[in-house]
């Protein structure tokens, strides 16, 4: 369906809105989102029937054309190397399209395509890039539930309050789920937004960061003495005259 609505959006843009689109039974076309986008553009759908190929014969002359014209062409600009992607495939192809199918004059109506589509007397509609990207959103319905929220492509979103337990409309590009609308009995309402889910982990409390280590005071030079050994020296020493003097008077006093 991407596919689809790429290509049916680029030529609205190119070609203007169409009044009908006549497809055959495929899935693709039978889409209730293409359908939605036909409604939206006044566009009328309409489906050959099964067992007629008949009704294809147009379509299927165009991919002829292009089988026996640009395919082979394609083919050997894909050998030297000029056309390595499909953005390189698909340039080539509107180049050819342009330039060998539009100015080839058709054998039914012995016009060039673009010349008959200039002159189509119909008055072709069309509309603003930004318009017909809304209409080209997807739609889905959901059930609002009792948290007010919904659940949309594996994501949970929350919704504005008051709509618990009934069903609105999400329209949405999904492209792009930056934006999704919400709608309810043709009205507009805010839009979703993503669910935060709260963590119900516990959280270690942060250690505090240690700052700088303050430098060391360098350590007071040695000079090879120490402090309390010659406290013990002076203290020997003191001793050791007290008993020299005490031992004079003793003998002093019995020379006396």
């Amino acid at each position: 369906m991407p596919r689809l609505e790429d290509c049916f959006k680029k030529a609205i843009l190119k070609h203007g809105i169409p009044e009908k689109i006549y497809v055959d039974n495929g899935a693709i076309y039978s889409s209730h989102h293409f359908e939605r986008i036909c409604g939206r553009l006044r566009t009328q759908l309409k489906h050959t029937k099964p067992g007629r190929p008949q009704g294809r014969g147009k379509q299927e002359k165009f991919f002829r054309f292009v089988d026996l014209s640009f395919v082979p062409e394609a083919y050997d600009l894909i050998e030297q190397g000029k056309i390595k992607t499909l953005a390189d495939l698909n340039r080539f192809f509107t180049a050819w399209l342009e330039v060998a199918y539009h100015q080839k004059i058709h054998n039914s109506f012995k016009q060039r395509p673009a010349d008959r589509y200039n002159k189509c007397e119909h008055e072709i509609r069309r509309i603003p890039p930004h318009e017909l990207a809304e209409i080209f959103l997807l739609e889905e319905t959901r059930k609002v539930d009792k948290t007010n929220c919904i659940s949309l492509m594996g994501t949970i979103y929350e919704v504005e309050a008051g709509f618990a337990g009934e069903a609105i409309q999400l329209r949405f590009d999904p492209y792009d789920m930056s934006v999704i609308q919400v709608w309810k009995d043709g009205k507009r309402l805010q839009d979703a937004r993503i669910l935060q889910k709260l963590s119900m982990q516990r959280t270690k409390a942060k250690e505090p960061v240690a700052g700088p280590l303050k430098p060391e005071p360098e350590p007071t030079p040695k000079t090879g003495l120490n402090y309390v050994e010659l406290a013990y020296e002076k203290y020997m020493t003191e001793q050791k005259e007290k008993s020299q003097r005490g031992l004079s008077n003793l003998l002093e006093g019995r020379l006396t």
